[in-house]
């Protein structure tokens, strides 16, 4: 009896994983981000901190709030941001905390989905809030943490 637990309970979370697999989304799926943005010239880090992974992923990289030439703000992924699901429903949310509480509203921004890995920049339309003081990856369909990363 142990055993056959054991089994589906390895199957529950192989599904959960593979919910936010590369597999799950396709070139024409209509969730596929249109908000981000190619920043051209130089830009100012205002915060900055490095991704923790979360749910036994690879998360890596950095999330930087930074600002451009033209005093636009942006949410920044660097060009080594990568996670075990760096397709499908992986999200970008700022957070006032380490921990995402979706039943509360004004604890969060979403920004984006995020569709691949590497550098990434998504337009905000003005400086974040100072109460958001972390940066969150997750996996909406398994509705898991995958990292996150204090903003200093």
């Amino acid at each position: 009896m142990k055993n056959h637990i054991k089994i589906f309970l390895s199957l529950v979370v192989i599904a959960l994983f593979s919910s936010c697999d590369s597999g799950s989304m396709r070139d024409s799926d209509p969730m596929m981000p249109v908000d981000e943005v190619e920043v051209i010239g130089p830009v100012s880090v205002i915060k900055t901190g490095s991704l923790t992974p979360q749910s036994s992923t690879n998360t890596k990289g950095m999330i930087q709030v930074v600002s451009n030439e033209e005093g636009k703000f942006f949410i920044r992924l660097t060009d080594d941001f990568t996670t075990k699901f760096s397709t499908g429903t992986v999200t970008v949310y700022l957070s006032t905390s380490e921990n995402l509480r979706l039943s509360n509203s004004g604890s969060f921004q979403l920004i984006s989905i995020v569709g691949k890995p590497g550098e990434h920049f998504f337009p905000l339309g003005a400086a974040p809030d100072a109460k958001f003081t972390h940066g969150i990856i997750w996996c909406g369909a398994a509705a898991i943490p995958f990292g996150f990363a204090p903003l200093n």
